[in-house]
């Protein structure tokens, strides 16, 4: 007689069930425990006004803005907001467990385990108490992975198409994830195609990633053709992608790629912050004297044309330059003076504008006049995680690397798609991030957690038949 090991048993609707509730019950009593909400100063204001006025901000997400009007606006309470950035925190430990036991063959108590953790761990419980994108951004790039994943699952097309929806919804409320969403939009029909080997069909694989790259780009195109319309400007993801792009790359900035463009080089000498230290890449955004504004006062309506052709000619003329800028900030996340400001800084602690102040009292009964004074208990959690989150950063990238070399033999195709999609977030962090930020690390968690269930957890146990 011979013991057949099959395929394990399919986890029951009541595991979910029970999951999802224990998740519910954690999450409302932190909301007991703690339920101040907190603004960052800039996002928060314009997501605020947005919501209020259905202003179309040019350099953030009115996705998100209509997210807090239908949250907190037509209800007349913040409280919505955060229970429904708190069900974006449940729904995203749902799927880091979904994907653990359906995909990566994770024992369903360290599955459950892992959901706990996503739940629970710093930068979530803190983002869905801030009037921010991060909770609901990230939702949906787990939502965009779990996609991907399902596809190699099933080998089913629709899930293609699911796959690029959740992927420009994360662009829209997420505007930093696109090097990471343009480049998953083509790797599971990739990768299923490598795991395929010599059996592949090369007429099914040609179709899926046509279809793939096909509602890729119509998602995409339709999303800028949307917003130009709403903003009453041309298609783009954001009205500002110009200037935010010579603000990556503002230290390569020369005379010469002014002169290129027909305006003075002059006008380099009127930009107040040191334009060639990278750590001045914020203030060159966003001060009165920082490059943008010189840019602006001397271009008018055509900035962000001129700041689109000077930084696509300043990255031209010197990649290894912006590699340079990449490291920069790399080394910024071991500097204790520098990682300790901008703590400070996501932290909340600059106070919302008066009209701001009275928009939150007069319509959703908020005084927000002290919050920014204020550590409550889940903002000093979230302050002593910041080396937690740092470590995320650089550790998810081996962690998923190790995972793949356990999952090498039983489940190629997903060990590939999680390790790719893992360096591919970190990749996309370390380049285009001008400076150190804790909120930018939000999505690291979940994955560096499923990474770490996949090395080390307990394999989900298979069935076995016998046979005469």
């Amino acid at each position: 007689m011979l013991l057949i090991p099959t395929t394990a048993r399919t986890t029951p609707p009541h595991y979910w069930l029970l999951l999802a509730l224990a998740l519910a019950a954690v999450k409302l009593c932190l909301i007991l425990i703690d339920p101040t909400q907190r603004f960052f100063l800039g996002d928060s204001e314009s997501y605020l006004h947005s919501a209020f006025t259905g202003w179309i901000p040019p350099d953030r997400s009115f996705i998100y803005g209509l997210f807090v009007r239908a949250t907190a606006i037509w209800p007349g309470t913040l409280t919505g907001l955060l229970a429904a950035q708190s069900l974006c925190g449940l729904l995203t430990a749902l799927l880091c467990a979904r994907i653990a036991i359906g995909d990566l063959g994770v024992d369903r108590r360290a599955a459950a385990l892992l959901a706990l953790l996503v739940a629970i761990e710093p930068a979530q419980l803190f983002y869905e108490r801030m009037v921010m994108a991060e909770s609901l951004g990230t939702l949906c790039l787990i939502t965009m992975a779990s996609c991907g994943f399902a596809y190699l699952r099933h080998g089913a097309w629709p899930w293609l198409l699911a796959m690029a929806l959740s992927g420009i919804a994360t662009v829209a409320l997420r505007m930093s994830l696109l090097p990471v969403v343009i480049g998953f939009s083509v790797l599971p029909p990739l990768v299923a195609a490598a795991e395929a080997g010599l059996n592949r069909s090369w007429p099914r694989i040609g179709l899926h990633l046509v279809i793939a790259l096909t509602a890729t780009a119509l998602a995409h195109v339709g999303y800028q053709r949307l917003y130009g319309h709403m903003y009453q400007g041309e298609p783009e993801y954001l009205h500002s992608t110009g200037t935010f792009r010579l603000g990556l790359v503002a230290p390569l900035v020369k005379p010469e790629h002014l002169e290129r463009e027909g305006l003075s080089p002059q006008l380099l000498a009127s930009v107040g912050p040191p334009l060639a230290d990278p750590r001045t890449r914020e203030a060159q955004l966003w001060l009165d004297n920082g490059l943008i504004a010189v840019l602006r006062r001397a271009t008018g309506d055509d900035a962000e044309r001129q700041a689109r052709h000077i930084a696509a000619a300043a990255l031209r003329d010197d990649p290894l330059g912006f590699i340079g800028l990449a490291l920069a900030t790399t080394r910024d996340y071991f500097n204790a003076n520098e990682t300790r400001a901008r703590m400070a800084d996501d932290l909340g602690t600059r106070a919302l504008s008066l009209p701001i102040q009275a928009s939150l009292r007069e319509r959703l009964n908020y005084d927000a006049s002290q919050v920014h004074e204020q550590r409550n208990l889940i903002a000093r959690y979230f302050e002593r995680g910041g080396n937690w989150l740092i470590i995320c950063l650089f550790a998810l990238a081996p962690f998923a690397l190790v995972a793949a070399l356990r999952l090498w033999r039983r489940r190629r195709s997903a060990a590939l798609l999680l390790a790719l999609t893992a360096l591919g977030l970190v990749a996309g962090q370390l380049l285009f991030s001008h400076i150190v930020s804790f909120r930018y690390l939000h999505p690291f968690t979940p994955l560096l957690l499923i990474c770490a269930a996949a090395a080390f957890a307990p394999a989900m146990r298979s069935r076995t038949r016998t046979v005469p």
